[in-house]
């Protein structure tokens, strides 16, 4: 079963994500924007192997945790795109992902969808699992979207880097495509589906 716990962090509200397989007691963390230490203390409490530090994209708010992570953690893989590699701050994938790959967790499987136009190497994770305690109702799968897609809303396109059709055509054709009841957590900002944001997004009409 997944287990999914978020951390707002950073002056920018950042979602951070702990996500474990209960079973097998494998986790990873997605976006470490700042070293919080009440993850520590969760996987701690809860048994937990880091396996993964995973990025959905290099901006400074989703990544500057990762060498206090990595100095906490040091066997967990950094698993990110190469093609944002020149924003991780010296650090180089250890795991390089693009679209079409797959994580594993356990007995969880994370597919790999590639979403550039926030940033070149931009990367959303889908798994056909939801942790009941957070979402307590029936649902296709769960959609970390980075700052892909947002409730009600789309990541910015104006840095370097950023294309805002290539953007849209990213949520069109690679998010869109899911199933419209996934669960979307997205970067920063609350949790929405991809129903509402085909039906109410306005930046991507």
């Amino acid at each position: 079963m997944i287990k999914i716990k978020m951390y707002a962090v950073g002056a920018l509200g950042t979602n951070s994500y702990l996500v474990w397989d209960t079973e097998s007691g494998e986790a990873m963390l997605i976006d470490p924007g700042v070293f919080e230490h009440s993850v520590v203390r969760d996987i701690s409490e809860n048994r937990l192997t880091l396996k993964y530090i995973v990025l959905t994209h290099g901006h400074f708010d989703h990544i500057d945790g990762i060498r206090e992570f990595k100095e906490e953690y040091p066997g967990a893989l950094l698993a990110a795109s190469v093609k944002d590699s020149e924003l991780y701050g010296g650090y180089t994938p250890e795991l390089p992902l693009t679209g079409g790959d797959e994580i594993g967790l356990g007995k969880l499987t994370f597919k790999v969808i590639a979403t550039p136009g926030h940033t070149p190497g931009g990367l959303c994770f889908y798994a056909s699992e939801w942790d009941r305690d957070l979402i307590d109702q029936d649902f296709s799968g769960t959609l970390f979207s980075g700052d892909t897609l947002f409730n009600a809303s789309v990541g910015r396109a104006d840095m370097e880097g950023g294309d805002f059709e290539t953007l849209k055509d990213s949520i069109r054709e690679g998010l869109f495509a899911l199933p419209e009841d996934t669960v979307v957590l997205p970067g920063h900002m609350g949790v929405t589906t991809i129903e509402r944001e085909k039906r109410y997004n306005s930046f991507v009409k």
